[in-house]
């Protein structure tokens, strides 16, 4: 909330009109360009303060502003100043690809990037934050397939456990935060509820699983490779259903033109 201009007036000495002290418009002498208070125009008051908006302006020299720029001429302290008096110090939220650490940034390639070019760096911001979240979604889908796999073996306690401390283990280096967690929190959710990553990572994970279980083969290597090219064989068809969404809008658009 702005401070009031009167008091602030008040609080630095200026000389009122008393018939107007206090009312929507209250006129003072003008401690910018001291004309009204030469010999002989004593009855002049030339500064006018707006007190239910804020403003202040001189009839006569023309100064004018908000009254934060008021307390600034006033006092001579720079206007940063008088706004962190009253409103305190306003930090400008950081943009999401500030937030990225320098490991997250080594991941997706753009460490040096900023390293060698922080202006640079600043302007690409968007592009740095869409690598991150495509690297996310897919670090997350690919993570979520190994634990359905593994959420489906029976009778083998020992290779379950051996997977499950590899899938732990892989999402802390992926540096994506609290990644596991997030995992084990879809992995409860009814298919509904889950997340798109999770919705996908689910798809491939019970292909894997088929995969795994049509040759009785649940080593670590063998499953994370399973799970690996059905990602890619996921990913593949995904381009492809993408590229042809994209003909056959082309081509509703030529016909729609020539008719």
């Amino acid at each position: 909330m702005l401070p009031e201009i009167l008091k602030v007036a008040e609080e630095y000495g200026l000389t009122f009109n008393p018939r107007s002290h206090g009312k929507k418009e209250t006129l003072c002498k003008c401690c910018f360009c001291a004309e009204d208070s030469k010999a002989g125009k004593g009855h002049k008051f030339y500064l006018s303060l707006n007190t239910h908006d804020q403003l202040f302006k001189c009839w006569f020299c023309g100064v004018s502003g908000g009254v934060l720029d008021f307390e600034t001429k006033l006092s001579g302290i720079p206007y940063a100043d008088i706004r962190i008096k009253y409103f305190g110090v306003r930090e400008k939220p950081l943009h999401p690809a500030e937030r990225l650490n320098a490991r997250q940034l080594r991941t997706i390639g753009w460490a040096e990037y900023k390293r060698k070019n922080r202006a640079a760096f600043k302007k690409n911001r968007e592009a740095v934050l869409r690598d991150w979240n495509r690297y996310e979604h897919e670090e997350l889908v690919k993570h979520f397939a190994m634990f359905i796999v593994i959420a489906h073996i029976e009778n083998q306690a020992e290779r379950q456990n051996e997977l499950l401390r590899y899938v732990m283990q892989s999402c802390q280096e992926t540096q994506i935060y609290l990644m596991f967690n997030r995992v084990l929190a879809e992995y409860v959710k009814y298919d509904m509820h889950r997340a798109d990553w999770a919705i996908e990572g689910a798809e491939i994970g019970r292909a894997a699983w088929r995969a795994s279980l049509s040759t009785c083969d649940f080593e670590m290597n063998e499953v994370v490779v399973n799970v690996a090219f059905l990602y890619h064989m996921w990913k593949m068809a995904k381009k492809r259903k993408v590229e042809t969404n994209k003909e056959s809008l082309k081509t509703k658009n030529k016909v729609s033109l020539a008719n």
